[in-house]
């Protein structure tokens, strides 16, 4: 039977409207359901651009039995093949595998080659979840930082203590494989089509705690605590490793380490791992009233309980630089101390699911450039060379662990204090459980991402009005992403020269996010030859 394939744009509906958007949009446009084969919803979003007058958006697909003519129906061609098709089940792997870390690329990853029927282990070198929440609640509350298990290390990795959200731009068939390996654990089916969906820590942790469950039913081992401290190669093949200081040997070691396991990082490259630049981008969080961001992006006849706390990106480019763009915006969120060193401190932006924290955050940031780091370097006395980045991340996050006077108080200055050049006294409430102290941002920030910064927020008030006389920036921002790369084949993964070695996910420079690191660690399981029936 021949079909025909349309996508559908432009349906509109009140978001208090809760009828089903496929049959309005049959209905609108006249599709008769005995020439339906097949409608799904791709896209939903809400546009808030018209104060007071907000809708839901939504686009879809269709598959029906005749042809029709509509005003914004799209006819589509045949999708043309996933270049990723040509390469499914294709790897021959060894029966036992051993994958470092359980964020969401290194549990995605394990789930799927213990369901193809290979003996996994699963080392997290943090604690389980329920302990993690514990030592989580503890050091808000004041208690010393834990090296091993924090917002950084620990089942689920960082991607649990977030805002959890799952946007991304790429919908090919590894990200939908994975926000379909999330509803099979239990979330709603809308985050499959949703633009901005968003889970929340505390849905986060109810997902993380679903997903070892899954993996473990399939037959993986998980060893908390179970750090990755070396590796051995014989003859340019994977041979052995140590966790926590007891050796196994080893054929086959995936790495999902995350972007922040700088140790585990020096061991790798010290035992001949190559590593490469990539770009990274610093700056601050700004925290505002979310009741400010709620009448600013919805107008002020809108109740915002019924669509949510509001959101925003904002992105500059400025004359003389690079400019600055906004970076995991927390409507209904705090502030949070994520560092694993008791001397350094770094911050990022975490929401529950019903984001019902009368403050919004986002990081503000600015891209480094090798030209910018290789300035910094020299005026620092130190090399320019592929650990540059981590380097400048590492020398910001101990200055301003000073700079707040210890306890990881963070230096903060109000965002108009900020652009007139004084440090101020006064920062008002925050979110940040671990208390802010009231400095001059100039003395912890290079002059280069100060200038673009001071030019964003002027360009960001205009747009929110209020931006820069009720936000408070709180430093530093600096772990957007992996400031290095770990190449890889790209068909088999493979690092160069060492055999059953993979390098997968964030913290090996190949992804960004929750979603596209979780197909990343998606991508080896796929590949792999099955080894059941």
């Amino acid at each position: 039977m021949k079909t025909f394939r349309y996508r559908l744009h432009g349906l509109a509906m009140d978001p208090r409207d809760q009828s089903d958007p496929i049959e309005k949009a049959l209905r609108e446009w006249r599709i008769p359901a005995d020439a339906l084969v097949r409608a799904e919803v791709t896209r939903e979003s809400l546009d808030a651009r018209k104060a007071n007058r907000p809708v839901r958006k939504f686009t879809l697909e269709i598959v029906t039995t005749r042809p029709f003519h509509r005003h914004l129906l799209e006819p589509l061609a045949d999708p043309k093949p996933d270049p990723e098709d040509l390469l499914r089940d294709t790897l021959q792997l060894p029966s036992r595998i051993h994958v470092v870390g359980s964020g969401p690329c290194g549990i995605a990853c394990a789930i799927g080659l213990a369901e193809k029927g290979y003996k996994v282990v699963l080392h997290e070198r943090g604690a389980d979840l329920v302990e993690r929440s514990r030592q989580a609640r503890q050091f808000l509350t004041g208690g010393e930082l834990d090296r091993e298990t924090n917002f950084l290390f620990g089942e689920g990795g960082a991607g649990t203590f977030t805002d959890g959200k799952l946007t991304t731009r790429t919908r090919n068939r590894l990200v939908l494989q994975a926000l379909r390996q999330w509803v099979d654990c239990g979330e709603d089916p809308s985050i499959q089509w949703r633009s901005k969906p968003h889970l929340g820590t505390d849905r986060m942790r109810v997902l993380v705690a679903a997903m070892r469950q899954r993996f473990q039913n399939a037959g993986g081992e998980v060893r908390f605590l179970s750090r990755l401290e070396d590796i051995e190669a014989r003859q340019g093949r994977m041979s052995r490793a140590m966790f926590s200081g007891a050796w196994e040997n080893v054929e086959a070691l995936v790495l999902c380490i995350g972007h922040s396991a700088r140790d585990t990082w020096k061991m790798l490259h010290e035992r001949g791992v190559p590593f490469e630049a990539k770009d990274f981008a610093v700056g601050v969080r700004v925290e505002h009233p979310q009741e400010l961001i709620d009448r600013r992006q919805y107008g002020s006849r809108v109740d915002p309980k019924e669509l949510g706390a509001a959101e925003y990106f904002l992105a500059c480019k400025t004359p003389d630089g690079p400019g600055a763009h906004s970076f995991c915006m927390c409507p209904g969120g705090e502030v949070l101390p994520t560092t694993t060193d008791p001397g350094e401190l770094a911050t990022n932006g975490m929401s529950f699911r019903a984001r019902a924290s009368k403050f919004a955050n986002a990081g503000l940031v600015v891209p480094v450039s090798a030209e910018q780091l290789q300035r910094w370097s020299a005026q620092k006395g130190l090399p320019m060379d592929v650990w540059s980045g981590v380097r400048f991340q590492s020398a910001l996050e101990r200055a301003a662990y000073e700079l707040g006077g210890g306890g990881f108080r963070a230096p903060a200055q109000r965002a108009v204090d900020f652009l007139e050049g004084r440090a101020g006294s006064d920062l008002g409430p925050t979110s940040y459980a671990r208390g802010l102290a009231s400095r001059d941002l100039d003395e912890l920030l290079p002059q280069f991402v100060t200038s673009q910064l001071r030019q964003a927020l002027v360009d960001f008030d205009r747009k929110i009005p209020g931006f820069i006389r009720e936000g408070v920036l709180i430093a530093p921002e600096t772990r957007t992403s992996s400031p290095m790369r770990v190449p890889r084949d790209p068909d088999t993964l493979q690092v160069p020269g060492i055999e059953g070695l993979f390098a997968l996910g964030e913290g090996a420079g190949w992804s960004g996010g929750i979603v596209t690191s979780a197909a990343d660690g998606l991508r080896l399981s796929d590949r792999a030859v099955s080894r059941k029936g």
